[in-house]
């Protein structure tokens, strides 16, 4: 019998660039609205202009950016679209936590506790990108802790499309500090093995959120910034 022939495999150009862009926009570092232009980002990352192609169509086609007549720009939500988002959120959070509660391991919620002294750290010192990374982070551990496949997918398509909202969200300070509270009532619940009281953590945020935003003024959809993003990876 022949020696068995091993392949080494490492990742294609096209999905380092994917996995670049999907970090700069968990990141918030490029703002939503922005024009996403091939060459700037293939100037950006250092590559060519195929691979930024490729990463940008995967990424239209996941929901995260919108094809334009000029190429590629992120996603703005107007109001209404915020808030039929979060009457999914309604349906979906409250089972996230109680999963979380109740199958999450000792080893996740140490995890889950460690993101959220980061959030707490950079509420408390104002560092905005800092916040975002770790609330984005908070959030993914909570999905793997629910230990329930399907739902865990349907979370994290949701999480993705509502991913530069909850950015731009963050921008204000007043928010950030309501995050950690809330979050902090929530990491409670999963501590102590709350299922019920996690659920109802997680549903009076977001109801929470679902109420200022029905009473806030109604606002025009920005329009798509005529610049190429400019800015740095944080």
């Amino acid at each position: 019998m022949s020696a068995t022939r091993r392949v080494v495999q490492s990742d294609r150009l096209r999905d380092q660039i994917y996995q670049l862009l999907r970090e700069d926009l968990h990141g918030g570092a490029i703002p939503a609205g922005s024009r996403l232009v091939e060459l700037d980002l293939a100037e950006r990352y250092g590559v060519s202009r195929t691979p930024v192609r490729e990463a940008l169509f995967q990424l239209a086609r996941e929901g995260l950016v919108v094809r334009t007549d000029r190429g590629y720009s992120l996603m703005t939500d107007t109001p209404k679209d915020f808030l039929q988002r979060m009457e999914v959120r309604l349906l979906l959070d409250p089972p996230l936590a109680e999963h979380a509660a109740k199958y999450g391991s000792d080893e996740q919620i140490e995890a889950l506790a460690s993101a959220y002294e980061k959030m707490k750290k950079a509420e408390a010192s104002s560092k905005y990108s800092a916040f975002v990374s770790a609330a984005h982070e908070f959030r993914t551990l909570l999905l793997d802790m629910s230990h329930n496949t399907a739902l865990t997918r349907v979370c994290a398509v949701l999480e993705d499309q509502f991913l530069l909202v909850r950015n731009e969200h963050y921008k204000d300070e007043g928010n950030r500090a309501i995050s950690v509270h809330r979050d902090g009532l929530l990491l409670d619940a999963i501590r102590s093995r709350d299922v019920k009281g996690a659920g109802r953590a997680a549903k009076d945020y977001v109801e929470m959120l679902i109420k200022t935003h029905a009473q806030a003024p109604e606002r025009a959809p920005r329009k798509p910034s005529a610049k190429a993003t400019s800015a740095k990876r944080t």
